[in-house]
């Protein structure tokens, strides 16, 4: 499972890195390192690995069986929401990913919105926090096709709660389904084509044709 942020999430864009990288011996493009802090509930971590979440948090025993109870006004979070480690540490997570798409929420949305393509996701900082959610850290490296619009527009957004959106690459090996070459039709209507396969008779079934004619 590839981590993504399908839907528009809060994120706090905590910094943003002007920087230029080379792209061939004598050009350099404008780019800029992206890092994000959002709080999620735990079941995020089995997008990291599908044994995380249960080997982080459980159900204590002084929080009762069933699913976790929900109060007055206050949404559920999770239904392992107690830390089976409290003193443990951050977990930083070693994955380097390319090809994302990154979409901040700017303005009105729609045309106003800010599209990053091509980008690059790494340094992942896993915070789990008991009662079921955790903070996860990450950086946004682009440097596809940023305009002085855009990195103006970045800019003024630091230390800012922006709503994004984090894609993963389609896998190379996807392939759109073929279309049946021969589609089911109705039972009363056999296939136009005489050297269709249902339209082919058998010996035997040409002789019982020719005789009940007679």
């Amino acid at each position: 499972m590839a981590f993504e942020i399908e839907e528009f999430t809060n994120a706090k864009l905590t910094n943003v890195n002007v920087r230029s990288e080379k792209n061939g011996p004598n050009q350099l493009n404008p780019a800029t390192d992206l890092f994000f802090k959002i709080d999620a509930p735990n079941s995020i971590l089995s997008q990291f690995d599908g044994h995380l979440l249960s080997a982080i948090y459980h159900r204590s025993a002084a929080a009762g069986d069933g699913a976790q109870q929900a109060l007055d006004g206050i949404e559920q979070v999770s239904d392992l929401p107690n830390l089976r480690f409290p003193s443990m540490r951050p977990i930083e997570w070693s994955w380097d990913l390319d090809g994302y798409t990154l979409t901040i929420g700017h303005g009105l949305g729609g045309a106003s919105d800010i599209p990053l393509s091509d980008c690059k996701v790494d340094r992942f900082k896993l915070t789990p926090r008991e009662g079921g959610t955790v903070e996860v850290k990450f950086r946004v490296r682009c440097s596809n096709h940023l305009t002085e619009k855009a990195m103006g527009k970045l800019a003024l957004l630091v230390q800012n709660e922006v709503p994004i959106m984090l894609t993963a690459p389609e896998l190379a090996g996807e392939q759109q389904p073929l279309d049946n070459p021969f589609p089911v039709q109705g039972r009363d209507e056999p296939p136009e084509d005489p050297f269709h396969p249902v339209n082919q008779q058998t010996p035997e079934e040409a002789f019982a044709a020719t005789v009940g004619q007679d």
